[in-house]
């Protein structure tokens, strides 16, 4: 049944009628905003890649050009270095921050869907009671039909403005994600870390 066949209902209805159908359009959906708003954003550890330049660095004076295509191609090692097993660990956390970066990129993303489709739940609303206002002869319910509408317009401008806060959120978090991608690709055999190496690390170090 098209919305336009509610109108009718919703406007001699109570106007508590009318705000709870617009809470449930939006309501949810800006809770959802405002607990990734608040949340702390993820930053640069700086201390992490200060130490895998370091070992990077590290590796590079002390093995000869071979030695490291040795290793970056075959996984074989001339020597036992321990600054590649220190670089093993640090590279699995490197990735383990990565892939929550990642995670938290797709999470402000599904935000942004979820706003858009109350804005556009609220557009169907509003271009209801605009369709339905043309024909009305009571200027009673002609008014109240237009303060709806001036309601689902302010509405709308703040699931906007939630929007854009997400948005410069998601820019900002896009920038780490590139420092974080460019010094993983870095490390040898980068893909070949596996996040979990390091979870199982840190519980032996617990231990």
């Amino acid at each position: 049944m098209a919305i336009e066949s509610y109108i009718d209902d919703i406007l001699y209805s109570p106007v508590y009628v009318f705000d709870e159908i617009v809470a449930k359009i939006i309501d949810k959906n800006i809770s959802f905003a405002q607990i990734e708003l608040k949340r702390c954003p993820l930053e640069v550890d700086s201390t992490l890649f200060e130490s895998i330049k370091s070992i990077l660095k590290d590796l590079k004076e002390e093995e000869g050009v071979f030695s490291r295509f040795l290793y970056a191609t075959f996984g074989v090692e001339i020597r036992k270095n321990k600054r590649r097993e220190q670089l093993i660990y640090l590279g699995s956390e490197l990735k383990t921050q990565h892939i929550k970066i990642q995670e938290n990129l797709r999470s402000i993303q599904k935000f942004q869907e979820y706003l858009s489709h109350s804005i556009n739940d609220l557009e169907q609303l509003k271009g209801a009671f605009l369709t339905k206002n043309m024909f009305f002869e009571n200027d009673k319910v002609k008014n109240k039909s237009r303060f709806f509408m001036s309601e689902i317009e302010r509405n709308m401008s703040k699931l906007e403005e939630y929007q854009v806060s997400l948005l410069m959120k998601y820019n900002d978090l896009v920038e780490v994600e590139k420092l974080y991608g460019q010094l993983f690709i870095q490390i040898p055999r980068y893909n070949e870390l596996r996040e979990e190496t390091y979870l199982l690390l840190l519980s032996d170090e617990k231990k």
